[in-house]
């Protein structure tokens, strides 16, 4: 079966696979397909970072999606220690995000903040939204490069970055400014003792305020990660999502200025409830570093148009993910893949 490659435009890191016949596929075809093309996908991820299937019309629901990954990315992962609100769908299939559509959503390579990040990530189109609500996606090679040199050094010497999350009771999180998690959400569970049990097996420090959240230090990470078969080294880390001074940034650039008011009016009262990000070693990060990282990756962020029934797979290393701004009705799928070869 033929098909035809192209691109989404110069600097955007994916390739868009349509076979010439690909809207009278069955389901059955496309993945024989898959199955015929899965090293030339694989091989196209490690090169370009991202390959987008589109016009298949036999891929409608999370069920039609889920028989394309178990030929592309049969190896997928749970979302256990993630940041974002998100929900099951079937399997291991969620969600995209429950973050509302009016706040953008910053590049970022998914779970950079933990060793347990996945290797690829993939999206499926279920619902294209009505206004806005493109996907916003960005070179890591290109973003490495346009960071400054002297910024990249200061996260070296200090050891890489550490996130700490402030993890509320599931009654006081709308009283938290941002989208936080309750730990409930993180963990999988109500239960102190499993969740206590979750965060040692990750070696990560906890401790349990009167308010009964949890303050939450995950594993101190290196500011870059070297993709294991390209050898890039590029930028992995959300410092630049989980600081206040760019959540802050980010809030007023969305509009949101009532979240903005309550996120400034927290950093100046209990500073110790929100999340943020320090040096591996311990000490803050200046907030100019932060907000330059912040400028670099918006700059550098393309939208992609979505299209009913796209599947978009990415390397999760070599591209970050982002969104747009949205209103109406938006459904899109993902799926965290591990261990991709």
């Amino acid at each position: 079966m033929q098909h035809v490659e192209s691109t989404l435009g110069p600097d955007v890191p994916i390739v868009v696979w349509s076979p010439r016949d690909g809207a009278r596929f069955s389901l059955d075809e496309l993945a024989a397909y898959l199955a015929e093309s899965k090293d030339r996908i694989s091989a196209q991820l490690d090169e370009n970072g991202g390959v987008l299937l589109r016009g298949f019309d036999c891929v409608h629901t999370s069920s039609d999606y889920q028989k394309v990954l178990d030929v592309v990315a049969p190896d997928l992962m749970d979302y256990v220690g993630g940041t974002s609100p998100r929900k099951v769908v079937n399997g291991r299939i969620m969600t995209a995000t429950e973050i509302p559509g009016s706040y953008s959503i910053p590049l970022h390579q998914e779970m950079s903040y933990t060793d347990n990040s996945p290797d690829r990530i993939s999206f499926f189109c279920e619902r294209p939204p009505e206004e806005g609500g493109q996907t916003t996606i960005g070179d890591m090679r290109a973003i490495t490069r346009a960071i400054d040199p002297k910024v990249r050094e200061r996260f070296e010497v200090h050891g890489g970055v550490q996130l700490c999350r402030n993890l509320p009771l599931p009654e006081k999180v709308a009283s938290r400014p941002g989208v936080p998690k309750t730990w409930h959400e993180v963990f999988a569970t109500d239960r102190r003792e499993d969740a206590e049990k979750v965060a040692a097996k990750s070696g990560w420090r906890y401790e349990w305020l009167d308010d009964g959240s949890m303050q939450l230090w995950q594993e101190v990470r290196p500011t870059t990660r070297q993709h294991p078969r390209s050898g890039d080294d590029v930028w992995f880390n959300q410092v630049h999502i989980f600081s206040p001074v760019s959540a802050l940034k980010w809030a007023r650039l969305d509009g949101r200025t009532e979240a903005a008011d309550r996120l400034a009016r927290a950093l100046e009262e209990a500073p110790q409830l929100l999340d943020h990000m320090r040096y591996g070693d311990g000490t803050e990060i200046a907030a100019e570093d932060v907000l330059h990282i912040y400028d670099v990756l918006l700059e550098n962020e393309k939208p992609v148009q979505w299209q009913k029934g796209d599947v978009l797979v990415l390397d999760n290393i070599l591209v970050a993910h982002g969104r747009k701004r949205f209103s109406g009705d938006r459904s899109v799928l993902t799926a965290l893949i591990q261990h991709a070869h």
